[in-house]
């Protein structure tokens, strides 16, 4: 029994019936694009998300059954596959969040048993998803949480988050702190790691120092954005810098 660091079942503990690979099926040889799995002690359990995304599919196939594929870009996805029939908990168009139930374990389509083909395909090839599942690699798809990302930074530069820490969304404390952490006048700009994050988004050297070139960048990057071009990184440009809407 697994207990895998990124899971697909809501109780977290995984056992693998079919890896991915090819096996024997009715007495013919075939590729299994996925990874056959049940919860602890055989059971059932409630399937969740692997990670974020968009429901591409949610429906019932002859060969899946009750099934979801989730999008999370480039053509990427993830499939949940032979659900109990009126399980489903999305459908198409939704956004779900790593973590999220998607439906519950079940035996419909194509199946001996009950349990949950997870399938991941990347660039239009299915791969196996143990390493995934077990942490020993990471999703090509999924991409940092720049709030979070700007949040530990200035954690660095010494600001607290004391209420929510960071929880890579933006909301009242994050605005608190770029407040705070706003340029105004200044050349200098004594919080390195936030600086780093600036120059890295407005195109100058990374050093940390927030100088004339740095500043430069920033009010030109400012008009080309539509903001206000007065060199000081404020809540509306962290927001612009961050994709925060």
């Amino acid at each position: 029994m697994a207990k895998y660091k990124n899971p697909v079942l809501k109780k977290g503990g995984h056992k693998v019936t079919s890896p991915f690979g090819m096996r024997t099926i009715w007495g013919k040889k075939q590729m299994h694009n996925g990874i056959d799995l049940v919860g602890e002690g055989a059971t059932l359990d409630y399937i969740i998300a692997f990670s974020d995304g968009v429901v591409k599919i949610s429906k019932y196939s002859l060969t899946a059954g009750e099934y979801v594929q989730i999008d999370h870009g480039n053509g990427n996805y993830t499939r949940y596959l032979h659900m109990k029939k009126g399980s489903r908990t999305v459908k198409a168009g939704d956004k779900v969040l790593k973590g999220q139930v998607l439906g519950y374990m079940g035996a419909t389509g194509n199946v001996t048993g009950a349990h949950l083909h997870f399938d991941i395909n990347i660039g239009g090839k299915y791969v196996d998803p143990a390493p995934y599942l077990e942490g020993t690699k990471v999703f090509e798809t999924e991409k940092p949480n720049a709030v979070k990302q700007w949040q530990l930074a200035a954690i660095a530069d010494g600001f607290k988050f004391p209420k929510f820490g960071a929880d890579g969304k933006w909301g009242n404390e994050c605005i608190a702190v770029a407040k705070k952490a706003v340029c105004k006048k200044r050349v200098t700009y004594k919080y390195k790691n936030l600086t780093k994050i600036v120059q890295n988004a407005v195109g100058v050297t990374v050093d940390g120092k927030f100088g004339k070139d740095t500043k430069n960048a920033v009010i030109k990057w400012q008009k080309l954005v539509g903001l206000k071009a007065d060199g000081c990184v404020g809540p509306e440009s962290w927001k612009k810098i961050l994709g925060v809407k």
